[in-house]
Formats: C-alpha cells, structure tokens, sequence
C-alpha cells in the first residue's frame, strides 16, 4: 500500500490549494505582477552573532574522478548526493541513506530511525553543518487540512540526522513544517527537492520544494508557504509541485514549479518568519516559459539555476528541455542543441560560468554560458541517468557530485 502511495505521488503534476482541482483554463493572475522587474531586497539587519561560515581542509584526493558503487557500499542506482561543511558525503537511493565520513573509502548505510520508520521514501538531501545532513521524505496526501491527525502531522517533511563514529546515522531534528501563516493547517507534507546556501551572509539556511510550494530552514526553525500560482476558472489556486530549488550568489531563492517558476529573496536574518510576506519581500521574478505554451500547459520544471544580478535563469524540464529567460528586458528562448528533452539537474559553476546539466538518458554534460558550446563529460557513462549534479567551490579543485545509476562519480578534473 505504501509503495503504490508512493508511485501515485510522483505521477501527480500538481496540487490545489484552497480550490477545487479542476482543470485550469484561462490565467488569471493573482494579486502579484506575472513578471514584475527584478530588484534587489532590502537589506536586513544582521543578528549580534550571525553562524560564521566554517573553514575545513579538503580531506579527499585529487583525483580526476573517482567512482563509488557496490566495492564502496552503494549497491545500485543513487537519485541524491550531499555534503556537509566538514566535506563527509552523503546520498541515497529512495529507501535508505548512506555516510562516507571524510577520508573513508566506503560508505555506511542507514535505513532506521527518524522518518525511515514510516516505511515512505527519502526523495531529497542536502550536506549540513559539519556531521549533519538533512533528508527530505514523501507522505501521503489526499486528505484535507482539516483531517489529518496530529500523527499524520508528523509524516514526511525533514528529519535532520548527525553522523555517528561508526558512520551511520541517528535523528537529530524532524521539522513538522505547516504553514506559517495558520501552523496547524498541515499542506507541506512530502520534500522533493532541497538545496543549502554554503557562503555569504545567508549560509545554512536551507532551501526546500515540497507537494505545495516552497520553505526555508534556519536552524531548528522553518518558514513556510510560497509558490507560484495562477487561477483557474473558477479562482482556485492552481499551484505545481516545486521540484527544482536554487540559490545565487546573493542567496535568492529560486523556484522551479510545474507550471511556473518564481524567485524570493532571502529570509531577513532578524525575522525568518517575515519570508513568507509578499507585501514585505515582493518576487522578484514571477514568469512562466511562454515560449513553450500558455500558462495553462505543464512544463514539467524539474531543475532551476540563476543568478539575478546577470537577470538570468536556466529552467530543466522533463520532455521540454532547458530552457533560458533574461528578466529584463524578458525573453525566453530554448537552449540550442539541448542533448535531452528530459533534465533533471542543473547546477551554475559560477567561478567558470559553466552550467552542468544532469539528463535522464545521456550523461552529465555542461554548458559554457559565455560560448553557448556544448561537452559530454567523458567522465560519467554516457547512457547514464543522473539524477543530481553538485558542485562544490569551495574547494580546490572544485568538485562536481553527480548522482546516477550507476552510483556515485566525483569529478575534480577542469
């Protein structure tokens, strides 16, 4: 039963909100502009003591790719990867998640405590502060706001875990995310993607996209509910489930939903809950690939990357390709000799403003901003499915994690 709850999970497109689920029509907009011009948030005051950004050694060689698979502990077919501040590496595979502490050469499993005990999958993860890492889990839905029971309350969302000596991992945290503006009313339930801010004034913070919209996790606490939107005919919120979530240089947030993307500012660093306030912190892009179709039509956005001070975003979708808007003055267009109609990862290298590209049949590929020129990595197979890229510029070489079938490959060659 909880295996079918699962695949009809990710065989929706789409959740309703407040409305009655029918088909959309027309777009109607709501009470934010569709693509209002880009702008720069105020600047928040920043705390007495703000989590200084962490210095750690690299403790792992240099190679020019390493493979880990069944010799180092992944038995098969990886869809997530992390890594902390102190650079342990974590991923999973849907069922379980796997530590390999800094400086080991094989991974450790883990398949209890924590949300594991539901017997529901772990979809997303991201490295936390040194010996943390969060994992994002599926719940079921179906049931209103006003039925589900305080247990139910606590199903999916995050758990964040520690990594223990022996290198598995034990719960630290679960965050029982609800709507900050009406916390007993329970919409995000399942997390299908995250990203953490690593630099800048905003380090830490994580970023999440779940089966109603988009939140922010700053320690222990959460900010939850936004999304992009538009009304159907019969003005009921029709709102896509955020699968592709990124941050820039500035720590916006970038959201990437099924029918539309969106992006937010960061969450003032003296009041996180004031996030979710639209009239507060106004989006700064609010747009849709309407090169591709009307609103109406799902574009499937699976992956996101940006950077507003250049006005620029990268859109991945599953069948549509990649896809890239300038906000101002805007205009979408389609990535010319794109190798997959179906992407699941993006990732801005922004030291080489190179953009990876991780697609669902042909491999890891990058993309060079500046000459609009296309390479395979000849590094990862080319057949392969990756489900994640990430790449790590903190270190140097810098490294690139990319998630795949056939498990994990870390690449420091240029």
């Amino acid at each position: 039963m909880k295996q079918l709850a699962w695949i009809s999970l990710l065989a929706l497109g789409f959740a309703a909100c407040g409305g009655t689920g029918a088909t959309p029509r027309q777009p109607i907009q709501d009470d934010v502009p569709r693509d209002p011009k880009p702008q720069e948030p105020k600047k928040p005051r920043k705390p007495k003591n703000p989590e200084p950004e962490p210095k750690f050694p690299d403790p792992w060689p240099k190679d020019a790719v390493r493979h880990f698979g069944p010799p180092q502990g992944l038995p098969g077919p990886i869809i997530g990867v992390g890594v902390d501040d102190a650079k342990n590496v974590y991923v999973i595979d849907g069922m379980s998640a796997y530590a390999l502490p800094a400086g080991e050469e094989r991974f450790v499993r883990t398949a209890t405590g924590g949300q594991f005990e539901t017997g529901y999958p772990v979809t997303s993860i991201a490295g936390g502060a040194p010996e943390q890492v969060y994992l994002g889990f599926l719940a079921p839905e179906g049931k209103t706001v006003f039925d589900w029971t305080e247990e139910e309350k606590m199903m999916g969302d995050v758990d964040r875990m520690i990594l223990m000596p022996d290198g598995t991992l034990e719960l630290d945290h679960h965050y029982k995310i609800q709507n900050t503006n009406a916390k007993w009313m329970d919409e995000t339930r399942s997390i299908l993607t995250m990203k953490r801010v690593v630099g800048g004034d905003y380090h830490g913070d994580v970023y999440l996209g779940s089966n109603h919209g988009a939140t922010v996790l700053r320690g222990d606490e959460w900010a939850d509910h936004r999304h992009p939107i538009f009304l159907d005919e019969n003005e009921s919120m029709v709102i896509g489930y955020v699968h592709g979530v990124d941050y820039d240089p500035q720590g916006n947030f970038f959201i990437g939903a099924h029918w539309m993307l969106a992006v937010v500012p960061p969450a003032p660093l003296d009041d996180l809950e004031r996030w979710v306030s639209i009239v507060d912190l106004p989006w700064l892009a609010y747009t849709w690939p309407e090169h591709l179709g009307p609103i109406e039509e799902p574009k499937d956005i699976r992956a996101i990357a940006g950077d507003m001070s250049q006005s620029k975003i990268f859109v991945g979708m599953f069948g549509l390709g990649l896809s890239e808007v300038v906000l101002s003055p805007r205009a979408w267009r389609s990535i010319p000799g794109t190798p997959d109609t179906h992407i699941l990862g993006l990732e801005w290298e922004h030291g080489t403003d190179t953009l990876w590209v991780a697609t669902a049949s042909r491999g890891l590929w990058r993309w060079d901003i500046a000459t609009e020129t296309w390479e395979q990595s000849p590094f990862v197979p080319a057949n392969a499915q990756v489900s994640q890229v990430l790449v790590d510029e903190t270190v140097e070489p810098r490294a690139v994690y990319a998630a795949t079938n056939h498990g994990l490959y870390v690449i420091r060659a240029p």
